[in-house]
């Protein structure tokens, strides 16, 4: 009996992760106060020589505090061009997807879990969901824009789907937005220069273009439905 009331109730492994949230949350608040989009251009052009290493370090860190994506893929566009500048975020998004990835499954993720089960129960099926629709799911999200790059990468560090399944889906299929984006900075250059609203055709499609993909790969085909409905009828 003592010996119980002498254990203390609570672990250091769960006041450490706490101490790193906080930080984390500290760290989002000074990210998002300290880095207007302006003010990145700058940084990496002061930056000179080690230019390339300031942008991929940004593309690390500035994601965390749920800085808009898309403007780093612009600077990087205006910054080195559309060759250089897909290679340079290409890594910076690969290395911050894999990190904030990391970051949600080992320190959000239990109490997150434990939270949606009890006031969501429904969120159950879609954190728990099998592999395959889980990288279904992913594939969808990296090449539809309209879903913020940051809350994917927290989102699915809740689910179940295997570190290594995640990183080739989003490896594989940020591609082409990442080439979208970076070309629109490094067109903006010219903003009078048709190039440039050629750009802008092909993010305006990249954006609709899956829109209208998901919704369609959402609807229920009429082979499975009519299947679904003999067999009700035989039953």
């Amino acid at each position: 009996m003592i010996d119980k009331l002498s254990k203390p109730n609570f672990s250091w492994e769960k006041l450490l992760k706490l101490i790193l949230i906080g930080l984390l949350l500290l760290a989002t608040i000074w990210i998002t106060v300290s880095f207007p989009p302006d003010r990145v251009r700058n940084l990496i052009e002061s930056a000179g020589a080690y230019g390339r290493l300031v942008y991929i370090a940004l593309w690390v860190f500035l994601p965390i505090g749920f800085f808009p994506v898309p403007f780093l893929a612009f600077a990087g566009g205006m910054g080195y061009g559309l060759i250089e500048g897909s290679i340079l975020t290409f890594v910076g998004a690969a290395l911050n997807l894999t990190f904030m990835f990391f970051m949600s499954r080992y320190l959000f993720r239990e109490g997150l879990q434990s939270f949606l089960y009890r006031k969501y129960p429904k969120s159950k099926e879609i954190l728990a969901a099998d592999r395959s629709r889980l990288n279904f799911v992913l594939a969808l999200a990296r090449l539809m824009p309209v879903i913020p790059y940051n809350i994917e990468n927290y989102a699915f560090g809740l689910t179940d789907i295997p570190f290594w399944d995640y990183l080739w889906v989003s490896l594989v299929f940020i591609l082409p937005g990442t080439f979208i984006y970076v070309n629109v900075g490094d067109k903006a250059l010219e903003p009078g220069d048709s190039s440039f609203v050629i750009s802008l055709v092909l993010l305006a499609v990249l954006v609709v273009g899956t829109t209208f993909l998901g919704k369609y790969l959402k609807q229920p085909k009429k082979d499975s439905v009519k299947k679904e409905e003999n067999h009700e009828g035989r039953d």
